[in-house]
This record gives C-alpha cells, sequence and structure tokens, in this order.
C-alpha cells in the first residue's frame, strides 16, 4: 500500500461507482422515500459542520505559522473544496519529517492523494504550481463527522509546534 501502509494504492472502482450512485440518490429531490428528507438534512448538516472545522484548522494554522507562511492547495473560493479536507502546504516545512514526529498525535498524510511515495514532490501540486517551498511541506487533513472542536485545536497546536521546530532549525 501506499504512505507506509496506511491505506491502498489501488482504488476500487465498483465501490467508487456505488458510492457516486449513493451520492446521487442522497442529493436527488426525486427519491422520496421515508427518511429521505431526514437523511439529506442530516448529510447537509455534516457537511456545514465539517466546512466550519475544516476552516477553523486552517485559521488555527494561519494564525499559529502566519499567513503568507500557509498555502491552500485547491480552489481558491473555500465554496469550492470539499467541506471535510485540507491540502496545504508550510513554507519550508518538510512535511514527511514533520509526520514522522506528530503520527503518533494526528492522522495526515502529505504531499497530494495521488502521490507515491519516493521522497520528491508530487507531479499534482506541480501541475496546480504549487511552489516548492509550500510543495515539500503540503499536508492533507481530514475531519468527519464525529470530530469535535477541541481536537481540532488540539491537532493545530501539534502541527505548529512542530512546524516551528522544522523552521528554527533551519
Amino acid at each position: 500500500g501506499q504512505e507506509c501502509g496506511r491505506r491502498a494504492g489501488t482504488e476500487n472502482v465498483p465501490y467508487i461507482a456505488a458510492m457516486g450512485q449513493a451520492a446521487d440518490l442522497l442529493t436527488s429531490t426525486a427519491v422520496e422515500s421515508s427518511g429521505a428528507d431526514e437523511t439529506r438534512q442530516q448529510w447537509r448538516l455534516n457537511a456545514e459542520r465539517m466546512e466550519g472545522l475544516r476552516t477553523r484548522l486552517l485559521n488555527n494554522l494561519q494564525n499559529g505559522l502566519g499567513e503568507e507562511n500557509i498555502r491552500v492547495n485547491g480552489p481558491a473560493n473555500p465554496a469550492l473544496r470539499l467541506p471535510n479536507t485540507l491540502s496545504v502546504g508550510l513554507r519550508n516545512v518538510q512535511s514527511g519529517e514533520l509526520l514522522k514526529i506528530i503520527s503518533n498525535k494526528v492522522a495526515a498524510s502529505a504531499g497530494s492523494a495521488c502521490h507515491a511515495s519516493g521522497g520528491g514532490v508530487s507531479e499534482v501540486l506541480k501541475c496546480i504550481n504549487v511552489p516548492d517551498e509550500f510543495a515539500r511541506g503540503t499536508l492533507r487533513l481530514s475531519v468527519g463527522p464525529g470530530t469535535t472542536m477541541e481536537e481540532v485545536d488540539a491537532a493545530s497546536d501539534i502541527i505548529i509546534a512542530e512546524a516551528k521546530r522544522q523552521i528554527a532549525g533551519k
């Protein structure tokens, strides 16, 4: 597997197609069944809540490291990003080294989702013109429906402390 055995390397295409169909059913107003409206409403509430947590995570990192040292990878408009996922580059930080230190405290991954381990900068990050000083420090962080603000704040503090340690050591 990729990411040191933490996730699979080959995606299960039939399951992905089924997930797409489930998402279509969930968001379709044409489907009317017992509980469908409640399910849709809960889905929307979860998405809004996760977006708020994602934004809090980003704000914490910007406040702790300085906005000039943080670069969001992806659409400039936050409404066009996944509500639960933050891909962010930390200037002059080595994400692989950072993850070795924090991996028992914070679940995160480095580079892009399409990046195989190899130590170099992800081709995806290169293609979207992420400057090298940010690309090498790219982290992918996710929140879920059960994630708490306290967990987001704790993860932010851990990431900030290790990033500052790396930056001070340069």
